[in-house]
């Protein structure tokens, strides 16, 4: 197997699990930091304020625009359709969004630097991830999936990306 295929076969895996294995590292780790003291982010207690309010919306956000998407947890070449009604017709990566929200929450929400570290690396996880599962869904729907992206212009954040 060479390394491209071992790339997309990480970044195209289940997302459940691979959310689920980065929320026990920030938890683990931000546990740890508290434990042993480690760096702290120096705004206390703004920060870990607005880690909880993160982690509340990622997770209301998420629930929501679940919904719409009976597939959210399958591998993206396992996807059957494209989803193009409630968030999805506004940005078409809700709920990569989400948890890219709820990652920087987990890390504000302990104030240890070493999380926020972490998280940071996870923001880059997702998005690569959402570029690489468009390059699936243009595969997989090259008519459908480029008439979408024609109509939803925004992958996460309208007006900016």
């Amino acid at each position: 197997m060479n390394t491209e295929n071992l790339i997309n076969r990480f970044f195209l895996s289940n997302p459940f699990y691979r959310g689920i294995s980065e929320i026990v590292i920030l938890i683990g780790t931000g546990i740890f930091g508290l434990i042993y003291s480690w760096s702290k982010i120096s705004i206390f207690p703004i920060t870990n304020i607005t880690g909880v309010l993160f982690i509340v919306f990622a997770f209301a956000f998420h629930t929501w625009a679940e919904k719409d998407h009976k597939q959210a947890h399958e591998r993206s070449g396992k996807i059957e359709k494209i989803v193009e009604t409630g968030v999805y017709s506004t940005i078409r990566h809700p709920l990569y969004l989400t948890i890219i929200l709820q990652n920087i929450g987990i890390a504000l929400a302990f104030g240890v630097m070493i999380t926020l570290i972490l998280s940071l690396i996870t923001v880059f996880h997702w998005i690569i991830t959402c570029f690489k599962e468009e390059a699936v869904l243009l595969s997989n729907f090259p008519k459908d999936y480029a008439e979408y992206k024609q109509r939803v212009k925004w992958r996460m954040i309208p007006g900016i990306f």
